[in-house]
């Protein structure tokens, strides 16, 4: 009990920049619906802070039978005040440099764009009355932006949410 009210009293005292703020709203656990590449993809996140409130990682499962996803995104401050960094984990691959997310903050919410070798991805998070419409968007060079993932996140009850890690 004397651990959570330290660990609560640590994250009161640090001071998150306009952009991490903007971040901050994902705290909380998530219904997931929407699509990715035009396929049905209903899944749960969690936003939880980490490290004193430094850092606040997302979590987001879709527990397809036989095509399971997860990816873990934390998000932190930037060099400038409304810029966002983050690291972006998931079950298609592991730590190298496009997993790493330039992004800033917006009138409706936040944006992250990781940048592939022959492409970027676009992360627009925008606040809707009762949470998030997420859009990924792939862009190449030369072609229109195609829609790679369209989410909407709605509160929901952390009970029963599991995550593999």
């Amino acid at each position: 009990m004397i651990g959570l009210a330290l660990a609560v009293a640590v994250a009161q005292l640090v001071t998150r920049s306009p952009g991490l703020e903007a971040v901050s709203a994902l705290e909380g656990c998530w219904r997931v619906t929407g699509q990715v590449q035009g396929q049905d993809a209903p899944g749960f996140a969690k936003g939880e802070w980490h490290l004193g409130g430094r850092y606040l990682m997302l979590h987001l499962r879709v527990p397809r039978p036989g095509d399971e996803y997860e990816s873990a995104i934390t998000y932190g401050p930037g060099e400038h005040p409304n810029e966002i960094g983050s690291l972006f984990l998931d079950t298609f691959g592991g730590l190298y440099g496009p997993s790493l997310g330039a992004g800033t903050r917006t009138d409706t919410g936040f944006e992250q764009r990781y940048r592939f070798p022959d492409s970027v991805y676009l992360n627009r998070f925008e606040r809707q009355q009762r949470g998030w419409h997420w859009t990924i968007l792939e862009q190449v060079e030369g072609r229109e932006d195609q829609v790679f993932a369209d989410y909407r996140l709605e509160p929901a009850s952390c009970t029963r949410m599991r995550f593999t890690f």
